[in-house]
């Protein structure tokens, strides 16, 4: 198999959401090839998108805008579009929607372009999916988004006669998570592909609980005042992550601490409760069931300090890297380099501490991309996630037998941008081996990302396309 270059990642702002998933479906029902041809899409709110039949072939023609490879869209999209990678005919073949994260709409190709360069090299994948684009705006209500999607996706997949395949990340994750509830979507989805996905939400976004792990840092009372001031003002801009991306709380994680406040009057400061904190909009998506047997859940998580500070061992070496960590990582994310920003977001998402028998004491979220922890990107089962805290990387073998998605992936040292940049942060090695089935080898995110959209066995490569584990 052919490899692409990558090239070096895009410099964007500090904090970009995404998310991703794929969803299966065991049994099509046949009302799919009967159903009408035509769909409203809203790709451009002047025009409707209709699949025109070719009355000789009867070869799917969409027409809908087709998305370029340089193009860049400025304008904030009023409802969900649809686009379209190139204007070929879908004939056979099946449907592939990709649906970006936060902040995705925006960007080339909606972030996709590199995922989807690679892709494109394999003859195999041409032959078998036409590619699709869901635009949406990653600042408005996830509810009001779902709510679209419930309409849109399953008009895709009726206009084209077929169930779709969908590929997300991270927040485009949780509009298919909401959206799956719905039965007319579970029944055209065939399955759903996720990457980074805060299904059970993340800390990061609970406002007080995180401004109340800052006032547990060792760090200065200066330090943690600029911590808590650069919070507030990023998601000022961003009240709808907070809103609607705070963790669930359905394994009752979240400390009831009250009011509480650092020795500056400008923080940390708060008052940390479950009732405030939680995400009532996770919550009651996850509590409505949504089919997680279509469900194909990446995780990855970074080599922060308080990984490697859970060896004894390894202390005093992150001790003295201390310095070093400050120069190469803290001031590139104080200069809004994305990729050393969730590195040191990882690292305080580490330090959040969750409720357990003892009352408050719990690190449970040191395994973490930079946005969500491995419990949520796996969409654990709320009582796997009380009973087997992920503390530390042994743990992760433990977690394989009660996983209740259709395939759970964990990858090591990548953050959240590496499943649409394909390389893994501070120039670690792009081969990745999965701690839950480490006998399928070590491949590239991309390799990993084709094989299961295209539903092939992994490690399949041999000689050079296979790195030694």
């Amino acid at each position: 198999m052919k490899r692409s270059r990558m090239g070096k990642p895009d410099r964007v702002t500090s904090s970009v959401l995404s998310l991703g998933f794929l969803t299966s479906l065991a049994s099509v029902s046949p009302s799919f090839a009967e159903e009408t041809k035509t769909i409203d899409a809203a790709a451009v709110p002047a025009k409707q998108t209709q699949i025109k039949i070719d009355p000789v072939d009867r070869e799917l023609v969409f027409h809908m805008p087709v998305l370029a490879p340089e193009q860049v869209l400025k304008e904030k999209p009023a409802r969900l579009e649809i686009f379209q990678q190139n204007q070929s005919p879908l004939k056979d073949r099946k449907i592939l929607l990709l649906i970006h994260g936060g902040g995705g709409e925006y960007q080339s190709m909606f972030r996709w372009d590199r995922a989807l360069a690679f892709f494109d090299e394999d003859p195999s994948f041409k032959k078998k999916f036409k590619v699709f684009f869901l635009r949406y705006d990653t600042s408005d209500s996830l509810a009001d988004e779902i709510e679209q999607a419930k309409t849109l996706i399953p008009e895709l997949a009726k206009g084209a006669g077929r169930p779709i395949t969908i590929l997300a990340l991270s927040m485009g994750g949780n509009v298919v998570q909401g959206a799956l509830a719905d039965p007319s979507v579970d029944e055209c989805v065939e399955r759903a592909i996720c990457m980074g996905t805060p299904f059970h939400g993340s800390p990061l976004f609970c406002s007080d609980w995180y401004q109340y792990s800052l006032l547990q840092h060792k760090f200065g009372p200066m330090t943690r005042m600029f911590d808590a001031i650069d919070y507030r003002l990023y998601f000022s801009k961003h009240k709808n992550y907070q809103t609607d991306l705070k963790w669930d709380n359905l394994d009752g994680g979240i400390p009831s601490i009250g009011s509480f406040k650092g020795i500056t009057p400008l923080g940390p400061k708060g008052n940390l409760n479950p009732a405030k904190d939680e995400s009532n909009v996770l919550r009651k998506i996850n509590e409505s069931g949504p089919n997680k047997a279509k469900i194909v859940a990446y995780a990855g998580y970074l080599l922060n300090s308080e990984v490697i500070t859970m060896t004894k061992k390894r202390r005093l070496e992150s001790y003295l890297l201390a310095p070093y960590r400050f120069f190469t990582i803290r001031m590139p994310a104080q200069l809004g380099r994305e990729q050393p920003a969730l590195k040191v977001l990882s690292t305080k998402i580490g330090k959040v501490k969750a409720t357990d028998e003892s009352g408050c004491s719990t690190r449970k979220f040191a395994l973490n991309d930079g946005i969500t922890p491995i419990s949520s990107a796996l969409f654990l089962p709320p009582q796997v996630v009380r009973d087997y805290p992920i503390l530390k990387e042994d743990d992760l073998p433990t977690l394989r037998p009660h996983l209740d998605v259709r395939l759970g992936r964990v990858f090591r040292n990548i953050d959240h941008v590496t499943f649409v940049d394909g390389s893994p942060p501070h120039r670690g090695s792009k081969f990745l081996k999965d701690e839950l089935h480490p006998e399928d080898g070590s491949h590239t995110i991309f390799d990993w990302m084709l094989d299961e959209v295209m539903e092939r066995e992994q490690g399949y490569r041999k000689d050079d396309e296979l790195a030694k584990s």
